[in-house]
Order: C-alpha cells, then structure tokens, then sequence
C-alpha cells in the first residue's frame, strides 16, 4: 500500500503544468527547520513531529503532497497515509526535498534562513 502512495517529480511536475489545485507540505526534523533556506513554493512547512496537530489546516480538494526533508520517505509516507485514511487524496514524494529541488521545481526563500545566515556571518 505505500508504494501506493509515492509519486515521482515527473508525477508533480505534470500536476503543475496541468493547473491541477495541490497542497504541498515540507516536513523537516525540529531543528533543522530554523535553518531553512528555501521551501518548495506555497508548501506549509512543518516538523515531523507537530504534523499531526496541524491536520485541521490541510484544505479537501486539493491533492496534497509531502516532500520530506528528513532521509527516508517514511515520514512522508506515513502523514500520507493518515491523510489518506482521513479521506484526502495524498501522497508522498519519492526522494522527498532533495529530489524535488534536484528536478528544479518552484521554491520560495524562507525568512528565517535569511536571519540564520546573517547571524552566523555567512
């Protein structure tokens, strides 16, 4: 079953093109959230483990999916399936954020990875 829930960036990248209303959401570990750079374009950024309080927030109708930061799909897949047994349509972006930059597909710069970077002296 959760082979049935990846989808390639090939997969994404069509949705795109074709105008098709999605949700993305980028899960990050707790940490490594202060020093985002960028995120994928419109996505709700969250950590592992505060996904779950955030359910509510996750509009129907739209295609919903998630791009884990963290190595291994498994978070992904997991939030997608609890998406999908919810009634969404989800599904989790095989090789998550590092395959989803590597195919060029839109990204916004994050605030506070700005800030991190300046107060590092990067």
């Amino acid at each position: 079953m959760e082979r049935d829930l990846a989808v390639s960036t090939e997969w994404v990248r069509e949705l795109i093109k074709a105008d098709e209303p999605l949700f993305f959401i980028e899960l990050r570990h707790a940490g490594d959230a202060d020093f985002t750079l960028r995120k994928v374009r419109g996505a709700l950024l969250l950590t592992d483990d505060e996904a779950r309080r955030h359910l509510p927030e996750i509009p129907d109708g739209r295609t919903v999916v998630i791009c884990c930061a963290t190595p291994g799909d498994e978070p992904a897949l997991e939030l997608a399936r609890t998406l999908t047994e919810r009634g969404l349509r989800a599904c989790a972006l095989s090789g998550g954020l590092k395959a989803y930059l590597s195919a060029g597909l839109p990204v916004e710069e994050v605030g506070q990875g700005r800030e991190m970077t300046r107060v590092r002296g990067l």
